[in-house]
């Protein structure tokens, strides 16, 4: 492209520069407003701590009074109070010994009865075992009986028997 040969129309150069000049004066137009926030934020602040300076002489004055009402009430008879509070604490150091003693108890029981049953439980388990052997010799006693009786050999041709175990 040959720069000397380029027709450019006298227009399109004035719109040009037109946009130009324009995007300069929105910049500074933005550069102006932003100035103009930042002084109006310092105001804000300054404005602000001026407030907190305000609010905490309030509160200081406030408590100062209460200090002051506190001071005028100081002859007040607190022993009272201190009774009430002193029979509290009894009752309530009474109170914990008892339920420490009552957890004690319960504790002890709990470790009597689990082991009362654990000992029942054994117990059962030798009677269940002892049974077994018993109702074992009793068959046993029932198959003799019934081989004396098939060989004749009871008095007086006596006819026995003994349980009817697993008949």
């Amino acid at each position: 492209m040959d720069i000397k040969n380029m027709k450019v129309s006298i227009g399109i150069v004035i719109a040009i520069v037109a946009q130009a000049f324009g995007i300069i004066w929105y910049v500074a137009q933005l550069d102006s407003t932003v100035s103009n926030l930042d002084s109006s934020v310092a105001v804000m602040q300054e404005s602000q701590a001026t407030v907190d300076v305000a609010v905490l002489q309030t509160e200081v004055d406030n408590l100062i009074e209460e200090v002051a009402k506190l001071s005028e009430r100081e002859d007040v008879d607190l022993s009272d109070i201190e009774q009430s509070i002193t029979g509290l604490e009894t009752s309530l150091g009474l109170i914990k010994d008892s339920v420490d003693e009552e957890r004690s108890i319960r504790h002890t029981t709990l470790d009597e009865i689990l082991e009362d049953i654990d000992e029942l439980e054994t117990t059962q388990a030798l009677i269940d075992n002892e049974m077994r052997t018993i109702m074992s010799d009793h068959g046993g006693f029932a198959d003799v009986l019934k081989q004396i009786n098939a060989a004749g050999l009871l008095p007086s041709g006596e006819k026995r028997t003994y349980g009817s175990y697993g008949d």
